[in-house]
């Protein structure tokens, strides 16, 4: 070797092995991970929005009239397409949620909550938040375990547990004689009469921003409208249907006046957070099926312990 050639020092072993564990290791994630880019989305076509709410609607009634057993399939269906939408959009922002257990739990609570009741509902509840921390206990998703299993369970809780109540109040057992039906209906009907006049009177004349940081196109105007709209159609439409009485059609119109605005506002705030602007793509003009019935999700537990006071 030459004298003036350049000697290089060598690495230790240890060192070596520290740095390629670190290369190999995958990135954290961030408490916030930060979003992927969603490209702009047009305006909504109103023509078709009308169809597609027209189509849904008419499913929804056709399954109503065909009895319980169809209604628990449709919302079967529905809530577990919902939870897959959510999952979705956590996978873009670059969390891992334990989608598999999410897709066999929550069919198997609203399965479980319409033939063994509240108590089953629980038992598969428990079960798949055990589940999902032995799912990163033992290794199936390593990485971020505390960030994962938080929006894992969250998005169960949310979509799956407050979902679930429709199935509580098909219950034959505890509601006989398709009266689950009937209050499943009408809370339903109210719930859609508060988006639509929302919608409605926040497009006429809304003025007033309700929420601007969480939800900036809706307003106080839309709010009103929609919670007016929804108790006169709880009044006018609900009471047509036994066994809800006048009394009982203004305690759930008011119900879904309080409730859907929250649920609505919820969405909007993750929405917002995971810097997307619809849950999902299948309903044309819509968004996806998480963005129907966001409002809905927290009128069906309310609605739930309603009926228990006065059915008896």
């Amino acid at each position: 070797m030459p004298a003036d050639s350049p000697v290089k020092p060598r690495r230790s072993t240890r060192a070596a092995r520290a740095e390629a564990r670190a290369s190999s290791a995958p990135a954290p994630l961030p408490a916030h991970a930060p979003a992927l880019p969603v490209p702009a989305t047009a305006r909504r076509n109103p023509v078709v929005a009308s169809v597609t709410g027209l189509a849904i609607g008419f499913t929804v009634l056709l399954c109503f009239k065909l009895g319980p057993p169809v209604v628990l399939g449709l919302v079967t269906v529905a809530l577990t397409v919902s939870i897959a939408e959510c999952y979705q959009v956590l996978r873009r922002n670059r969390f891992q949620p334990a989608v598999l257990l999410g897709l066999l739990a929550v069919p198997s609570l609203a399965v479980a909550g319409y033939l063994k009741g509240p108590q089953a509902f629980l038992l598969v509840a428990a079960a798949y938040i055990f589940a999902t921390m032995c799912w990163y206990l033992f290794g199936i998703t390593r990485r971020s375990p505390t960030a994962n299993i938080g929006v894992s369970v969250a998005a169960f809780l949310w979509v799956g547990m407050l979902g679930g109540f429709a199935v509580l109040l098909l219950d034959p057992t505890a509601f006989p004689h398709r009266h689950g039906v009937a209050y499943l209906l009408g809370a339903m009907e109210a719930t859609v009469a508060y988006d639509v006049g929302g919608y409605a009177f926040g497009s006429w004349m809304g003025a007033h921003k309700l929420a601007p940081r969480i939800s900036p196109n809706k307003t106080w105007e839309g709010l009103l409208g929609g919670c007016v709209a929804a108790i006169c159609v709880a009044l006018a439409v609900t009471t047509r249907m036994a066994p809800w009485t006048w009394p009982h059609a203004l305690e759930l119109g008011i119900v879904v006046a309080v409730f859907a605005p929250l649920g609505d506002l919820v969405e909007s705030m993750i929405k917002r957070d995971l810097k997307v602007k619809d849950m999902g793509t299948l309903l044309p003009a819509h968004g996806g099926l998480l963005d129907r019935v966001d409002a809905l999700l927290f009128v069906l537990p309310a609605t739930y312990f309603l009926v228990r006071l006065f059915h008896g």
